[in-house]
């Protein structure tokens, strides 16, 4: 009797993918970290509060770094959670909520943002009703892929707020757009 046939594995072993490498990660939105506060200049708040505002550009895509995007919508009214008119009818945002609403691969976060004047419980208030009205502004199937909707945390601002144009565009919300997440 001969002995049972062995097992030879046809040609090279291959090698499994290492299940440890980093997935592709976004690169995250330059931020400021500070508790300087900073005061009002005069006009600085009637002028805020304005359809231009402070900035003229109320929407502003940050180019793809890997799997993500940021969309920002900025210059809110100063103590205002509401999007302005002038930033409603922008046509980079109207494209942008179209392309979220068809695209079911997106998910997104939504950070509400505010300049550093005024008390910490209202800057948290104001973040949090801010980022909560761009949410709305949403299809229902972009609302469904919507994963987070928050102020952004305390001493965090997208600019220094040392002066007019830096604290115009800390008054907004970071639409963090994840590629890949969703279903097609």
């Amino acid at each position: 009797m001969g002995g049972t046939p062995q097992y030879t594995p046809p040609g090279p072993v291959e090698q499994m993918p290492n299940m440890a490498t980093p997935q592709p990660q976004c690169s995250p939105l330059l931020k400021v970290h500070s508790a300087a506060v900073f005061p009002y200049e005069a006009g600085e708040v009637a002028k805020s509060r304005t359809e231009v505002g402070h900035l003229g550009v109320d929407v502003n895509l940050v180019p793809p770094a890997g799997i993500c995007q940021y969309l920002i919508i900025w210059d809110f009214g100063v103590d205002w959670r509401h999007i302005k008119n002038f930033a409603k009818r922008d046509a980079l945002l109207a494209a942008q909520l179209i392309r979220f609403e068809n695209d079911k691969t997106l998910q997104f976060q939504i950070v509400g943002y505010s300049d550093s004047t005024g008390g910490e419980r209202n800057n948290t208030f104001l973040r949090t009703g801010r980022a909560r009205n761009v949410f709305h502004l949403f299809g229902p199937s972009a609302r469904s892929r919507v994963f987070s909707v928050k102020p952004a945390p305390s001493g965090e601002y997208l600019h220094d707020n040392t002066n007019v144009n830096n604290r115009a565009a800390n008054r907004a919300v970071v639409v963090e757009i994840f590629a890949g997440g969703g279903t097609t």
